[in-house]
């Protein structure tokens, strides 16, 4: 039955010559899938450049909807592998180049969407940003320290730092953001972004206060990430990752926090309702409004979050995070439990996402009765590899699983996953 199903599913996966000499894979999204998922299931969202390549590789308008039964092209060009090794394949000798190359195919393979791995079946695929001809990091310099391949199975690395120019920094440096709130006294904090129910804040302790959070929620204003409809309503990923955002910042405050969101909704607010529904008018903090291309708005938030490091780190602070919340979109029958990334080259950020995986372990133990099942991947992500800050990536759940979506539509549920978060930063 598996081997009749993967069969069937490989079918679906055509390979064809096109756009001159580039063989670009030519894939069927699934029922009801557009681009966003369909780059999000090859892994190919995160990293600048993939969304605007799509587009332009298939000639479709900048957030067109995808045909039902039609393939499309994806930004990956198939090598012919010569047996001997990535870089004589593509006649280059970047080694990081190489090894990120190794990495996705490996992750392909893991994640059931190749067959076999590029010596077995010679079909080496590369992501469109690994090719001579990608744009989008042209400031951008990949770190020369030793790649550090993934430690364990149940371990989500992204490899490889990458530095944004410090001229580019200081275009956004003149004058220091402020973290969204008012102090009204020592105990008590208002915060207008957290809505009216939400807004005053109590400082509970100062258990957190030597530490600095740049809270950034997956997508927003004219990107709502991954979607998905049920009934007459609409899941929009940045929505639910925004509100879980939002909540986790609070919880940070509580315990004396200095913490900054950069992706912003000045009347949204926490919400305590099951549906939330869409919009688009995120900015990025200090009111800049977020750029329609997926490069540059993926560019905008680590500069405002990479300029605000470097302004605090001057000012002494020694241990700084960047938390980036997701929501994921796989097979409707994938139930997926909550997930960390980690930046291989930061022990910090490895470190900590082990004693979350290992705390979530435990609550899904004492609440569900059942197992914590992560999932096996390695894949770079733009806004892990620029980030200056410890960074964690968070995915939260799979928006096309039912079972996963009472998970964020209950605000109960949100608050659940927030207040472990917030627990997985307090010294144990």
């Amino acid at each position: 039955m598996l081997k009749s199903l993967l069969i069937g599913f490989f079918t679906m996966i055509l390979l064809i010559k096109g756009f001159g000499q580039t063989n670009w894979l030519l894939v069927k999204p699934e029922k009801g899938m557009g681009a966003y998922g369909l780059l999000r299931k090859y892994q190919l969202l995160d990293q600048a450049g993939h969304l605007d390549a799509f587009y332009r590789i298939n000639k479709l308008s900048k957030g067109a909807n995808l045909e039902k039964d039609k393939s499309y092209y994806l930004p990956v060009e198939v090598y012919n592998f010569d047996g001997r090794s990535i870089r004589t394949t593509m006649k280059i000798e970047d080694y990081s180049k190489a090894k990120d190359i190794q990495i996705y195919n490996e992750a392909m393979v893991s994640a059931g969407l190749k067959q076999k791995n590029y010596q077995s079946d010679r079909k080496l695929w590369v992501p469109y940003v690994y090719q001579d001809i990608q744009p989008s990091e042209s400031n951008a310099k990949i770190s020369r320290k030793e790649n550090i391949a993934p430690g364990s199975s149940r371990e989500l690395v992204a490899d490889h730092r990458i530095e944004i120019d410090d001229q580019e920094l200081e275009t956004l440096r003149p004058d220091k953001e402020k973290p969204a709130f008012k102090r009204v006294s020592n105990k008590t904090l208002t915060v207008g972004l957290f809505g009216e129910a939400h807004s005053s804040v109590p400082v509970e302790s100062d258990e957190l206060a030597n530490q600095v959070f740049y809270i950034v929620p997956g997508h927003g204003g004219p990107d709502p990430g991954t979607v998905y409809k049920e009934n007459d309503f609409t899941f929009c990923e940045d929505e639910y990752a925004y509100d879980v955002s939002l909540r986790l910042a609070r919880n940070l405050l509580t315990k004396g926090a200095t913490v900054y969101l950069i992706v912003q909704d000045k009347n949204d607010g926490i919400r305590d309702e099951r549906y939330l529904s869409c919009d688009e008018d995120e900015v990025c903090i200090g009111d800049h409004e977020i750029p329609v291309s997926q490069i540059k708005r993926l560019r905008q938030g680590m500069i405002k979050t990479n300029t605000l490091y470097f302004q605090n780190q001057m000012e002494g602070v020694q241990k700084q995070w960047m938390i980036s919340i997701h929501i994921d979109s796989q097979p409707e029958e994938n139930r997926q439990d909550v997930f960390f990334y980690y930046q291989s080259e930061s022990k910090a950020s490895k470190k900590k996402a082990k004693e979350l995986r290992n705390l979530f372990a435990l609550k899904y133990k004492k609440f569900q009765g059942r197992d914590y099942s992560g999932s096996i991947s390695a894949r770079p992500l733009y806004v892990m590899r620029t980030s200056q800050a410890d960074p964690i990536f968070i995915e939260l759940a799979n928006i096309r699983n039912a079972h996963d979506r009472e998970r964020i539509a209950s605000p109960r549920n949100r608050q659940l996953i927030a207040d472990w978060i917030l627990e997985g930063f307090i010294d144990q």
